[in-house]
């Protein structure tokens, strides 16, 4: 896919479209900041996972300072930031469907805060790895417990080998960090993923001949909330993000 180059209140980074969400269904960006010690407070309309590729990025008042691989997970209208990017930052910014940006400077974007929103982050490093259940030479680390709500876990498996998941009830992107695996007959490499939804098990995908590590990024029932409807802030919000990528 084609990167961009581009600004959003004056910080500059290059985008990749990779799923547009203008179907109704996922939307899928990558980002690459350049340095900056301060990229502006905003919240999306939907639910969100950013994989933290390259780089660093760090969270005001020393709430969290991440490094690959990390991710960092908000509820619909939960705003985040300011924070610093660093490093050669590159990341995902992975939605169930478009969201839209919306600066926390914009007064009736504070009176939508979803109040009750969760905000999670973690780092790999901060998790060992353990041995995946019936999986010969096989492993997972939690980056986010199921319990949480929102789960995000990352398996590493040898050639060759079936990576199957619970039914993606609210949504799932799985993607390859090292390795390839193979998504509907084609071979698929890092940062490569697929996106799926359904009320049964999605096919099990399989590693390449050099085996395999996949995050699998799983929402929970707050993908059904928020996202852009048409009207009042979620115009705005997707005029803005049209925008900037």
């Amino acid at each position: 896919m084609p990167w961009k180059r581009s600004a959003s209140e004056g910080i500059a980074f290059a985008c990749q479209v990779l799923l547009s969400g203008e179907d109704g269904g996922p939307e899928a960006l990558r980002f690459r900041f350049d340095d900056c010690p301060s990229v502006y407070a905003h919240m999306h309309l939907t639910s969100q996972f950013q994989l933290l590729l390259s780089g660093a990025m760090d969270f005001p008042r020393g709430v969290k300072h991440l490094e690959p691989l990390a991710i960092h997970y908000t509820d619909h209208n939960m705003p985040y930031g300011p924070f610093a990017v660093s490093g050669n930052h590159d990341m995902l910014v992975l939605h169930p469907k478009a969201g839209g940006i919306i600066s926390m400077a914009n007064l009736d974007a504070r009176r939508q805060i979803n109040l009750g929103g969760r905000l999670f982050a973690s780092l790999a490093s901060d998790s060992e790895w353990q041995p995946l259940p019936g999986g010969e030479h096989s492993s997972y680390k939690l980056l986010l417990p199921p319990d949480f709500g929102p789960a995000a876990v990352v398996l590493r498996a040898p050639a060759h080998a079936a990576l199957g998941m619970p039914a993606p009830v609210f949504g799932r992107y799985e993607v390859v960090l090292e390795g390839s695996v193979i998504m509907g007959g084609q071979e698929i490499g890092p940062p490569g993923f697929r996106y799926v939804r359904d009320d049964q098990p999605a096919e099990p995908l399989m590693t390449g001949s050099e085996g395999a590590s996949v995050a699998f990024l799983s929402f929970d029932q707050d993908a059904l909330a928020g996202g852009i409807t048409g009207e009042g802030l979620s115009v705005e919000a997707a005029e803005a993000m049209a925008r900037a990528i």
